[in-house]
């Protein structure tokens, strides 16, 4: 053997040898990331909980990662942590819970390839986002409609109404844009009030506001602590206080443990709920209960679909891009589900009541 022989040799055994280690070493990285999951810890832990379950269920689980990026409140940070995955390689990102913080993300992406699946965050119908955005939720604006729809068909008449705004959330305004949209079209007077999350002294600024007038109908587009602090100064036991998903759940009563006052008349709209599961659901219920020996959060199970959805593209394809998630056909437990190359948002929905025990089922 000659020289030139001998070494094709040696370079066609090396890489015989080394080529298991390379391959080895070669995973698929899914990120998780978002904010309430920092600041709220077993919100955090049923978002670790639900994409582990997920993993262990799938015959790729190990030639997959989980690696987890949650951040705080500091501004911009979901920009800083996006940027971070991106030079990490994360393949796919579940998380940014919050429209604002997925719209920074956004911003800063280069190009889509990246799929990033949101589970509390939506957008209007008119709204325009990247391929790569997965979005479970429905529309602002069919939130709104179904609410509207329950409140017509249980009190019939809606008048002296209320508006009140966090408007430095970018979601909050959008349920601001949309109820304010129904209202006009249904001709019904309204105000609105408008504050910030950090303002010291809302309820000051709310009192002088109201000036000791009473409305009937307040619909309050806030985080659940300012909502109930709102409740707490409003509450006569016959004003009616209409919420979003960010009063919790049946799992996280996050408003009613606030209130001063559990006499209350309120409603308000989610997307899931386990208080009234379907098959689906109360089957991912069962599962996760018999692992992890606790309810899961409806957070858990938007993680859960996005898991599985991203692992049925790696087994499929190979890889984990937007379109290999596109050409993937899915149908979950949250009702979102892909399907030709499109991805459609669930249209489930669950009005749940606050009563002096807690959330009670209504439609």
């Amino acid at each position: 053997m000659n020289l030139l022989n001998s070494s094709k040799a040696i370079i066609l055994l090396f890489s015989i040898l080394i080529s298991p280690v390379v391959h080895a070493q070669s995973k698929i990285k899914i990120c998780l990331t978002g904010r309430i999951v920092e600041n709220l810890k077993s919100y955090g832990q049923s978002f670790l909980n639900a994409a582990y379950l997920a993993k262990e269920e799938n015959d790729l689980s190990n030639k997959v990662v989980i690696k987890s990026y949650f951040y705080n409140n500091r501004p911009l940070e979901p920009m800083h942590i996006y940027n971070q995955m991106v030079n990490d390689s994360c393949s796919a990102i579940i998380g940014f819970e919050y429209l604002s913080d997925l719209l920074l993300a956004v911003k800063e992406q280069k190009n889509d390839t990246i799929p990033i699946f949101t589970s509390y965050a939506s957008t209007t119908n008119s709204d325009q986002l990247p391929k790569n955005i997965f979005i479970f939720m429905p529309s602002y604006n069919y939130q709104a409609e179904k609410m509207m729809s329950y409140l017509h068909e249980r009190y019939k008449n809606i008048n002296n109404v209320l508006l009140i705004t966090e408007i430095n959330r970018d979601e909050m305004l959008k349920y601001k844009e949309v109820y304010s949209s129904i209202l006009k079209k249904e001709h019904v007077q309204y105000s609105t009030f408008d504050f910030l999350e950090n303002d010291s002294d809302i309820e000051g600024k709310l009192s002088i506001f109201l000036n000791e007038r009473k409305y009937q109908y307040v619909f309050l587009l806030s985080g659940a602590i300012a909502s109930a602090k709102i409740a707490n100064i409003m509450n006569n036991h016959s004003t009616v206080f209409i919420g979003t998903e960010n009063f919790g759940s049946s799992v996280s009563q996050t408003f009613f443990m606030r209130l001063n006052d559990k006499v209350i008349h309120s409603h308000f709209i989610r997307n899931l709920d386990f208080i009234q599961p379907y098959d689906a659901l109360t089957k991912f219920e069962n599962i996760y209960i018999q692992k992890f020996h606790e309810k899961p959060t409806v957070l858990a199970a938007y993680t859960y679909d996005s898991m599985k959805i991203i692992l049925k593209a790696l087994n499929r394809t190979g890889i984990v891009n937007t379109n290999s998630i596109l050409s993937t056909d899915y149908i979950g437990i949250t009702g979102a589900y892909l399907n030709n190359g499109q991805f459609y948002r669930s249209t489930n929905y669950v009005i749940l009541s606050v009563n002096s025990n807690g959330y009670a089922y209504e439609k």
